[in-house]
């Protein structure tokens, strides 16, 4: 019997050993899974601040490289040993975009940990390219004392009627109230502005009436209780608050203007403008990164005066827009170019000129006006806002940055930073 209870106090130490280095075993497993994770996370955290200072190399000394020449094919090893990074500066300079990268940790296991950076101008791509904070009257350097035609243009590519029947305020000149009302919320006074000997924007008290209509209604109230800012909006999304945008939102993402209309043969259909815009830059567009032939339309000089007839300056402009990209694949004849590509960006106005009418377009340098020099850059500015996104990977872990900053005395000041 002695021997019988001895044998199962063996038996069962032996269960409770195995457990207990079990137990051992698997928080060990756990704690190294715990410390590969943190060692991972550590790395790809190490490749982004990597990432951002490859950045911040390209930034702010890619203006010094020099142009792209025959004979650099040549002397390549040489000015890449002098400059790792001079053919992505070099791209910077001419097409206001690059790409720095892939670059790997280890060469010799390239799916280990790589960061890859990618650079280009904030009012390029598919980005908003129209600064909407100088859309004004304004005053000394900011404004565009051409505001009120971009406007015109804008609302006529977008297919926005100039006259609406409303149910409220019945027939309205719907541009002048929508210009009016922007031109209100972002200046500096607090008068309203006139167009045509009629107040059509929006002051402070103006929203406080509307308010007051809405008494009762508290979630829509506290949604749209928003003053003029008096100064530039931080986010494009703001001016759903500003009278006749808020009022007619399809002003901004498209669709029905006019939803009231019961008969669907008096509905309007608008293309929404939203997208066209940013909050950052300058009032120029840069051609050779811009993708919008509806934003070069809005260009003074691209477009003549719309006041007379909108919709043949519509027609007038987009050829006129079409035909500069267009020109752009014209290979340069009086420079030395990389022949490999099939597009090649204007290096100045002249070249621009050139190429547009050695094109076999009907559209020639006499049909675009001398304003548009004031509107049109060929290369990032001095104030160009960049957009910065760096990615970074180890061992199946991921991590992106994107953020946007400007150059300012060889330091790159950020303004936006999100991180995924």
């Amino acid at each position: 019997m002695k021997r019988a209870s001895a044998l199962i106090f063996a038996l069962w130490t032996i269960a409770v050993l195995s457990i207990m280095a079990l137990a051992f075993a698997y928080e060990a497993r756990q704690h190294m899974g715990i410390n590969l994770y943190v060692q991972e996370r550590n790395r790809v955290a190490h490749l982004i601040d990597a990432g951002k200072i490859l950045a911040e190399v390209v930034l702010t000394s890619y203006k010094d490289v020099a142009d792209w020449s025959e004979e650099q094919n040549d002397e390549i090893d040489k000015l890449l040993e002098e400059d790792v990074w001079f053919l992505e500066k070099q791209t910077l300079k001419s097409s206001s975009k690059c790409t720095i990268g892939p670059v790997f940790l280890d060469e010799d296991n390239p799916e280990s940990s790589l960061v890859t950076v990618e650079i280009e101008t904030a009012n390029s791509g598919e980005d908003g390219v129209i600064n909407i904070n100088e859309l004004y009257s304004g005053s000394g350097e900011s404004g565009d004392s051409k505001y009120m035609e971009r406007w015109w243009m804008i609302f006529q590519i977008h297919g926005i009627p100039e006259e609406l029947d409303t149910p409220k305020d019945g027939r309205i000149n719907l541009w002048n109230v929508l210009i009016a009302s922007w031109n209100d919320w972002r200046d500096s006074d607090d008068s309203v502005t006139t167009i045509d000997g009629e107040e059509c924007g929006a002051e402070n008290e103006w929203y406080e009436e509307e308010e007051e209509e809405l008494e009762g209604k508290a979630e829509e109230i506290d949604e749209l209780r928003r003053r003029p800012r008096q100064g530039p909006i931080p986010d494009i999304k703001e001016l759903q608050y500003v009278r006749g945008f808020r009022d007619y939102p399809a002003v901004l993402t498209g669709g029905v203007i006019n939803p009231w209309e019961e008969d669907e043969k008096n509905q309007i259909t608008v293309k929404g403008i939203m997208g066209l815009f940013s909050t950052d830059g300058s009032n120029k567009i840069n051609i050779n990164t811009v993708k919008s032939v509806e934003a070069l339309m809005t260009v003074p000089g691209i477009y003549d005066d719309p006041s007379n007839d909108p919709e043949e300056c519509e027609l007038e402009a987009r050829e006129v827009a079409e035909a500069i990209m267009a020109a752009m694949k014209e290979k340069p004849e009086d420079r030395e170019v990389d022949e490999s590509l099939t597009s090649w960006p204007f290096k100045d106005w002249d070249d621009m000129i050139r190429r547009l009418d050695d094109s076999n377009s009907t559209v020639d340098s006499s049909d675009i006006g001398s304003d548009a020099k004031n509107y049109i850059t060929f290369s990032p500015g001095e104030n160009s806002v960049f957009k910065i996104r760096i990615t970074a990977e180890s061992m199946g872990m991921s991590r992106s940055v994107t953020a946007e900053g400007y150059v300012n005395d060889k330091t790159i000041r950020y303004v936006k930073w999100s991180e995924q």
